[in-house]
Parts: C-alpha cells; structure tokens; sequence
C-alpha cells in the first residue's frame, strides 16, 4: 500500500528495549502503552497494535505532535536518535485504519451530544458510539475543519480522509453552531453533552488599520491554491500556525517574515517547527509588535520594539521604524469562548480541547478518551 510517509517500522520496533519504567508511555499525554504497541507492531499484530491505542487518530498525531516533548523525547534512547515512534504510528495507522465497532452496552438506550467536529469531540463521539449510545454531532464548519486548515507538507489531507472514513455512522451530524442559550437545552434533550469547540476567538492585532491585515484561517485556505510569487509576506505571531502561514508563502514564491514580540526562545510554536521554517528561507524578527498598519498601493507596517523577560513582562519602547510588505497576515493565536465554557460546566457539561487549555491533538484526544470513560463508567454504575 502507498502511504505518505514510508519507514521500516519493524525495524524501528525492533529497538524498543521494553525498559520496565516506560518513559515515553510517561511522556505520551494519552498515556499509550507504547512498548506493548511496537512489540506488536514489528511482530505482525499491526491491527492489534492500532486497537490498543483506542482511538482513529493515531496516524495524525504521528504527523503534528512534538515527538521531542512526548514519547520520543520519554525514550532513554532519545540521546542517541530515539526510536522513530510517530513514524511507526504514521505508517500503521496508514496500513491498518482504526476499526470503530460497538464493543459494549454501558450507554445502550442514551443520547449524547458532542459540540465541535475536531479531534476532541470526535474521539469522545467515536467511544460513545462504541458503548452503544446515540450520538449526535453539532459542528457547523465541516468535520475536523480546524485540522484541515493546517498545510498538506506537515499533514497530508489523505491523513485526515481516512480518518473521516472511520466515522461513517458513528454520529448524526448537524451543522449548527451552538450558543451559550443553547447548552440549557441540550442538556434537557441528552443524557450527556461534551464541548470541544477548540479555540474559535482568533487574537487580533489590536491597532489602528487592522483591517488590512489577512486572518491566518483565510490566508491558509487560500494561499494553497494560488502563487505569491515575488510577493513580501508578514506573518505576525510566534506559534505554529504562525509557522504553517509562513512557510506555505515561501513555498507559494513569497519572502516570508515572521514577527515576534518576545525572543526566539519564549517562541510558542514546537521547536521542529522553527527550525523547518528556518531551513525553508522564512526570516525571523524577534521583539517587536505592530503598532499600525496602513494600505498606499503596498502596506506600510509600523513595528515598535520590545523588551521582554521571559514569556513574563513585556514592555513595548518608544523605538519605532516601518516595513514595506504586500501582505500582513494575523496569526497571533486564537482562545476559547470562556463565557461558553464557564456556562457548561456550571450546567455539569464534560468539557476537551482547546477549551481546557490543551494545545495539541494528543492532548485533545486524551481529554475525550477521559471524558468518555467517566461518562461510561457513570452509566454503568446506573444500569446496575
């Protein structure tokens, strides 16, 4: 079978050394039992090494999380290379999707509502369903829309669609957004709700002439149709999608500058990530935030210096000059809808996600395998 990333997993299985203190298990926020799932894998138990996991989203974590924070940087072999694990779990997952069935009837008879189409919701939607619930899907952006906003060279869309071929009728899907005056009702017509609408506040410039500037989301979803070439791109923001934004402009033919109010090292974006975009030709320029932003023909960008202490104190000077570009794009980072938040768990809603503050798919996946198993336990402790 073709796949998008190819590596001799077995071989790469092969090296475990099965400490008796797993530390990439430790180091994973899912809490895989990663020694037991490479034995599998490199000795023909693929597809048993894939249910172990539990969930359908192992080969996307194997694409965007931070191995060097989690399981490959747990490895005690990490010093000498570590073992290639989210490449393992890219290339299984690949061969040998996931298989959602009903596996027990703790939720048999229960309705359960998940807000938002993300990894979040999807998981805990996926493990209800495999309890025997009925479970309905409120997303009004497509499925795992955020996901797919994220550039085809750090996770190729055949990633994400045979991810979606493991959800068909696991759900009903309704295409609403849901408002804080919803959850009351939502809570009257299900058994359970979990919310995981993810971070859908984008932070914007704050300054005079912000209009001007190009939002990551749109500049994301358009740029990878279109060329830039010889344009001079802006990207203001220090994470990884400020990361994606510039690196898919140099890969579109822009010049590429990534603005940052702090230094590089408080930079929130993974650390592979910077240093891809530095490979590729994008520009870094550290302690400096936009104080204006006008349009004459080209935008004119005036940035004032920064003094910094860590990700602490910020002080913005009195030192400012101006940069010419042809596009300024807001990728600042976004934040969860708090009133939202603090409505449904006040109304005893399970909440995961960006919403609780988790900031990658593992962790977002590990807060609806969480959310799940409480609620079934929960159901189980009333049928008896």
């Amino acid at each position: 079978m073709q796949t998008d990333f190819s590596v001799d997993y077995r071989a790469e299985c092969g090296r475990c050394l099965h400490c008796a203190k797993p530390h990439c298990a430790l180091s994973c926020p899912i809490g895989n039992a990663i020694p037991q799932i490479l034995r599998l894998a490199g000795n023909g138990g693929e597809q048993t090494a894939v249910q172990l996991v539990g969930h359908p989203f192992g080969e996307i974590c194997g694409y965007v999380c931070p191995r060097d924070r989690f399981c490959q940087g747990g490895c005690v072999l990490s010093k000498r290379g570590g073992i290639a694990i989210g490449s393992v779990e890219k290339e299984i997952f690949a061969r040998y999707p996931y298989k959602v069935a009903r596996a027990g009837n703790a939720a048999e008879g229960r309705r359960v509502a998940v807000v938002g189409g993300g990894a979040s919701g999807l998981t805990f939607a996926v493990k209800m369903y495999e309890q025997n619930a009925s479970v309905t899907v409120y997303e009004p952006n497509g499925l795992l829309s955020t996901l797919k906003l994220i550039p085809d060279f750090r996770l190729p869309a055949q990633a994400l669609s045979r991810v979606e071929a493991q959800l068909k009728g696991v759900f009903q899907l309704v295409e609403k957004r849901v408002l804080r005056e919803d959850i009351p009702l939502l809570c009257s017509q299900y058994d359970a709700v979990y919310l995981a609408t993810g971070a859908t506040r984008p932070y914007g410039l704050d300054i005079d002439g912000e209009e001007n500037a190009t939002p990551y989301a749109v500049f994301l979803s358009k740029t990878r149709h279109c060329s830039l070439l010889g344009k001079h791109v802006t990207v203001v923001g220090g994470g990884n999608t400020a990361m994606d934004c510039a690196r898919l402009a140099v890969r579109s033919g822009a010049k590429a500058t990534v603005l940052y109010r702090r230094q590089r090292a408080d930079m929130p974006a993974f650390v592979g990530e910077i240093s891809a975009a530095e490979e590729e030709g994008v520009q870094f320029v550290f302690n400096v935030v936009p104080v204006l932003l006008q349009r004459d023909g080209r935008l004119k960008l005036t940035l004032a210096k920064t003094y910094s202490e860590g990700r602490g104190k910020l002080t913005v000077t009195d030192s400012v000059y101006h940069v010419d570009c042809d596009v300024v794009v807001a990728a600042a980072g976004a934040s969860a809808d708090k009133d939202l938040v603090a409505l449904a768990e006040k109304s005893g809603v399970y909440t995961g996600g960006d919403v609780k503050g988790g900031k990658t798919v593992a962790e977002a996946v590990a807060d609806g395998l969480r959310a799940a198993k409480a609620l079934t336990e929960k159901f189980a402790k009333k049928v008896k």
